[in-house]
């Protein structure tokens, strides 16, 4: 496995360590193990650049933030179909360790879930009925 960016179809930047899915001997696809969405913010107007001629006229810097994708899925490996896959590459040093430091090498259990909600928050939602969470 090595860790990459991927260009996905939706034109999302998703960085994973990525590894061949081969099924029935024949290549299918990808596996990509905690992916995480890259999302890129211009600090000024604080929004997504607009397409790729917005990230290099007069811009030194971006905000660079890692989401996980598909935060709700089971597991931590997330299967791919190649037709989704525009490219893949090798990611700038500061993106692989900000990928590498918060991600790979946490100690937060990548299953325990993004968006559960804390015991606080529960007590003041009466009709809240999700055990899972409780």
């Amino acid at each position: 496995m090595s860790v990459k960016i991927a260009l996905i179809k939706t034109g999302q930047f998703i960085i994973a360590d990525v590894q061949e899915m081969v099924v029935d001997g024949v290549f299918a696809g990808f596996y990509f193990y905690k992916p995480c969405l890259v999302n890129i913010v211009d600090p000024e107007t604080e929004e997504l650049p607009q397409g790729p001629t917005q990230l290099t006229p007069g811009k030194t810097s971006f905000n660079i933030s890692l989401f996980p994708w598909i935060p709700l899925a089971k597991g931590t490996r997330v299967p791919v179909v190649k037709d989704w896959v525009v490219t893949l590459s090798d990611p700038v040093d500061m993106l692989m360790e900000m990928y590498e430091n918060d991600v790979l090498n946490s100690t937060r259990d990548w299953n325990e879930g993004m968006n559960r909600p804390s015991e606080e928050s529960l007590e003041d939602q009466d009709d809240y009925e999700c055990k899972t969470c409780r």
